[in-house]
């Protein structure tokens, strides 16, 4: 009987020793191991982290052409470039100030042309029918070009007088053939129509995806109590729609203000004051008047003013969360 009692408690602690094995073994196996995110937080880190302070650094000091090879020891200004950048402007570009209002027009005159646009794309190609592949396909040519090739063939068809949209235009009799698009006041919109024919697609793959996703169920639904197409667009399709929608308007927003390519080819420098985005013109600032501390101010706006729309967006996506549960 001892010997059975001492085999009884012996498989009870071999019992309890294994099963507290197996729980540190678990524990340890739900456990992160962290030490493994130290190279990708040692590389944003280095690429993102390290730039961003020294470009506010570098906001804060005068730092030109003749203060370069001593870059740390420059004469510090504080807030001075930033107020600079809001009131003067250079022979080679306009104020920050005007800069900003030229981009905020660019990026939400496109926006507001191609979100419609790319809306009755995704609802013409989302049912079956012949073909669909094909004009699928068709939409999507002038997303898959480079915007450099955008703006070299905008740039050709808007040459003053040898252009197609200019003999175009004079074949309709709605204007000249020296219309100069490519400078004076007309370079805003040729700026406008060139990057809403490239960009146009990306709001077409956002709501067709977002529409793929929308059961017929629905629809079917609708149409059984009576709800014509019109009716079903606004009562169905926009509810479903409309988160994916939203974001596709403030990532094409962000992409239109931050847009330098585009004008950079189209125009070179320095472009009409129309046509001077933000972008454009910090590199304007830095690299051909070599006033770094003015062009690092100006980035910092930069980045402030994209910051903006995308905080409004994240406190109205956590409102909806919230109201939906």
């Amino acid at each position: 009987m001892r010997g059975e009692g001492v085999q009884v408690d012996f498989a009870e602690t071999t019992a309890t020793s294994t099963g507290a094995k197996a729980s540190r073994k678990r524990r340890s196996a739900n456990r992160m191991p962290v030490w493994m995110l130290f190279p990708t937080l040692f590389l944003l880190l280095l690429i993102i982290v390290v730039p961003f302070l020294i470009a506010v650094y570098t906001s804060l000091i005068d730092l030109n052409q003749y203060t370069l090879i001593h870059w740390v020891r420059a004469p510090f200004v504080g807030l001075g470039n930033f107020i600079d950048a809001l009131k003067q402007g250079s022979a080679l570009g306009a104020s920050a100030l005007r800069s900003v209002w030229v981009s905020v027009s660019f990026s939400l005159v496109t926006t507001a042309i191609i979100t419609p646009v790319g809306v009755m794309a995704a609802l013409m190609v989302n049912k079956p029918f012949r073909g669909r592949k094909w004009i699928r396909a068709l939409f999507l040519l002038p997303y898959v070009l480079p915007v450099f090739v955008i703006a070299l063939v905008w740039r050709l068809l808007f040459l003053n007088g040898t252009g197609l949209i200019d003999q175009v235009l004079s074949w309709l009799h709605i204007a000249n053939k020296s219309t100069y698009w490519l400078i004076g006041p007309h370079t805003f919109w040729a700026m406008v129509i060139a990057d809403a024919w490239g960009s146009w697609p990306f709001i077409y793959l956002m709501v067709l995806a977002a529409l793929q996703g929308i059961s017929t169920d629905q629809y079917e639904s609708a149409y059984m109590d009576g709800a014509g197409p019109v009716r079903s667009f606004f009562s169905i399709t926009v509810p479903n729609i409309r988160s994916i929608l939203g974001l596709a308007v403030l990532l094409s927003t962000l992409n239109h203000f931050n847009n330098f390519t585009l004008p950079f080819i189209m125009f070179g420098t320095p472009p009409s004051p129309q046509a001077d985005v933000l972008p454009l013109n910090v590199y304007i600032t830095s690299f051909q008047t070599f006033n770094f501390g003015l062009g690092a101010a100006m980035s910092i706006i930069t980045l402030i003013i994209m910051m903006i729309p995308a905080i409004f967006y994240i406190r109205m996506l956590k409102i909806g969360e919230g109201a939906t549960r």
